[in-house]
C-alpha cells in the first residue's frame, strides 16, 4: 500500500541540477537539515523527466505559462536531482525557510535557484506522494488538477505560434548552457544617453510579465523578450531601452503603471 502521508508531519526538498552539481550547495543543504529538528526519511538520486516535472508543478502541464514550462523542463531535466524526503514538526516552515536560506546564498533565477520544496496546501500531499511512493516504487502517479491562479501568457507572445515560442526559449536556453548566462543575453539597446532598466522582483508569473514587456517593445523578438527578462533576474538588471531622458521615462513608468520594477539610469558610453 501506498505511504499515506499527512501534510502535518511529511514534504519533500528537491535538489535541482545546478545544486545537485555544486558540492557548496548540497553541502549547505546538509548543514542546514543538520541544524534543524527534521530527520530525513528517504533520500535518492533522480534524474527527471518531462512528466516528473509537470507532476510537481502541475499548472504548467497547461496552455497558460508556455515559456515557464519549456524552461522549467529544461532546466529540471538538465542533470542529476536530489531527493531528500523529511519528516518534523512545522515542516512545511522549516523546508521553506531552507530553501529561502539556499536561495539567498546560490540562486540567481527562477531557472537557477537550486532547491524546490512544496509551500502550497494542494501541493504538499501530491508531492510527497510523487516523491516518497511513485518515483522509488514505479507507482502510478496521479496528477492533480491545478489551472494556476495568475494571468499567464497574454497579448502580443500569445499569438506567436506555440511552436515558434518553444523553438525560442529552447535557443535562448542551449546558449546559456554551453556559453554561459551572458552569452545569452541580448546586448545593451544601443542609441541613447538614458535607459529604460528592468529589475527582479516581478509579482506577476513569469510568461505575463514577459508579455508585458512583448507588448510595450513591440519590435523585440521572444527569445529576446525572454533573455531581457531573465538578465534582469541573474544580473539584477537589464536595459530594455536606451534613447531619450523623455523615452525612458516614458517606456518606465508604463511598465511600471503595470506592476513590474524599472528604473530610468543614465548608460555610461559604450
Amino acid at each position: 500500500m501506498p505511504h499515506q502521508a499527512t501534510t502535518g508531519e511529511l514534504s519533500v526538498l528537491v535538489v535541482k541540477p545546478d545544486g545537485y552539481r555544486s558540492p557548496r550547495v548540497r553541502e549547505y543543504v546538509d548543514v542546514l537539515l543538520d541544524a534543524s529538528p527534521l530527520s530525513v526519511e528517504l533520500r535518492y538520486e533522480v534524474c527527471l523527466e518531462d512528466e516528473d516535472v509537470l507532476d510537481t508543478w502541475p499548472k504548467f502541464a497547461g496552455p497558460k505559462y508556455p515559456i515557464t514550462a519549456e524552461l522549467l523542463k529544461l532546466y529540471l531535466t538538465s542533470g542529476p536531482c536530489e531527493v531528500i524526503v523529511v519528516r518534523g514538526p512545522e515542516v512545511v516552515r522549516r523546508c521553506a525557510q531552507l530553501r529561502a536560506e539556499v536561495r539567498a546564498r546560490f540562486g540567481t533565477s527562477a531557472f537557477a535557484n537550486c532547491v524546490h520544496t512544496p509551500t502550497e496546501p494542494h501541493e504538499i500531499g501530491p508531492n510527497v506522494e510523487k516523491y516518497l511512493v511513485s518515483l522509488p516504487t514505479g507507482r502510478p502517479f496521479v496528477r492533480h488538477l491545478d489551472e494556476g491562479a495568475t494571468v499567464g501568457i497574454t497579448g502580443r507572445l500569445a499569438a506567436v505560434p506555440r511552436s515558434v515560442l518553444l523553438s525560442e526559449a529552447r535557443a535562448f536556453w542551449r546558449t546559456a548552457q554551453e556559453d554561459g548566462w551572458r552569452a545569452a543575453w541580448r546586448g545593451r539597446p544601443a542609441g541613447g544617453a538614458y535607459g529604460t532598466c528592468l529589475l527582479p522582483g516581478d509579482p506577476h508569473s513569469v510568461d505575463h510579465g514577459m508579455s508585458l514587456i512583448a507588448d510595450a517593445l513591440p519590435g523585440l523578438t521572444p527569445r529576446e523578450v525572454i533573455s531581457a527578462y531573465v538578465e534582469a533576474e541573474v544580473e539584477g538588471w537589464s536595459c530594455l531601452l536606451s534613447g531619450t531622458r523623455e523615452q525612458a521615462r516614458d517606456l518606465a513608468a508604463l511598465l511600471t503603471a503595470q506592476g513590474l520594477y524599472t528604473e530610468v539610469r543614465a548608460m555610461a558610453a559604450a
